[in-house]
């Protein structure tokens, strides 16, 4: 069939299958040893990383999680019609996963979480994520700010990429490298606003364990955490990944792959596949545009 092609009437009745559709000619193979970003930058497989070559579809979970149902104007829960003028950022972000996950036969949901009582706001997010691996073998967590930069790029191609293996529990992006964003012990933290989990009995104990750590059984002095900024992402830096501590198990994905924005200071923290826009809420609305623009 050709691009130009009307797609068949019986996909227009359902989105999901009809997003695939509409894509399917730009996907990039699942198993390409490389790509080059519009930025210029070269990307090709080590020949030793753990190789997913076959779609995991649904069983590959694209989650957001918040304690907050917008229905306000260009909220993602309005009752109208959605304006993509009049969206607001959040939409834009939870709007680019669900998007994604359509193109590639991923599962997706958004949970409304209870408010987490004593604790920061963000913290729901780390109980939501270990419920949702009791029925879904990878659980990808973006925050609303986070986006993907490439919708034809399967989740699989990057999990090569970042040698995501079966033993790995969880995987995340390291923060930009400055006194602020290191943990006690001096070392990078880990930015919990994308988390890529991975089901196993013992990954289940790691959630367990990070869920637990402001009570300060077993961590002490995991409490501050509970409110304190970074949040889970500390009580997760300073306490928990050095109970597990394999390489496997905890991958870190660069930062410039999975964090930050090529505006920010720190040029090593470019969000070249995902893209955090930690200060600046709005953008994703643009990236939204501008991804919709250069598919078609």
């Amino acid at each position: 069939m050709s691009h130009s092609s009307p797609p068949p009437a019986k996909l227009a009745e359902n989105i999901p299958q009809l997003m695939h559709h509409l894509w399917k000619p730009f996907l990039h193979d699942i198993n390409a040893t490389h790509f080059l970003t519009k930025e210029g930058y070269y990307y090709k497989y080590p020949k030793d990383t753990h190789r997913w070559s076959q779609p995991l579809r649904k069983k590959l979970l694209i989650l957001d999680v918040d304690t907050r149902l917008d229905t306000g104007p260009g909220g993602i829960m309005n009752k109208t019609t959605l304006n993509s003028k009049g969206m607001t950022g959040r939409t834009a972000g939870m709007m680019n996963h669900y998007l994604y996950a359509m193109i590639h036969g991923y599962d997706y949901r958004f949970i409304r979480a209870p408010s987490y009582p004593n604790r920061h706001g963000t913290w729901v997010k780390v109980p939501m994520i270990r419920e949702a691996l009791k029925t879904h073998k990878i659980v990808v967590f973006l925050d609303a700010d986070a986006i993907f930069m490439y919708p034809q790029l399967p989740f699989e191609w990057l999990m090569r990429l970042w040698n995501i293996t079966d033993n790995t529990l969880v995987a995340m992006a390291n923060d930009p490298n400055s006194p602020r964003n290191r943990d006690a012990n001096g070392q990078v933290m880990q930015n919990t606003g994308f988390i890529i989990a991975q089901q196993s009995n013992r990954t289940q104990e790691l959630f367990y364990d990070w869920e637990q750590c402001p009570t300060d059984i077993k961590y002490k002095g995991c409490k501050r955490w509970g409110k304190d900024w970074a949040h889970e992402q500390a009580a997760f830096s300073n306490h928990v990944r050095y109970d597990y501590n394999s390489t496997e198990e905890v991958r870190v994905i660069p930062c410039m792959d999975g964090n930050g924005a090529p505006y920010i200071g720190d040029k090593t923290c470019g969000g070249v596949f995902i893209r955090h826009h930690w200060f600046h809420k709005d953008y994703p609305i643009k990236d939204m545009h501008q991804l919709i623009l250069d598919a078609f």
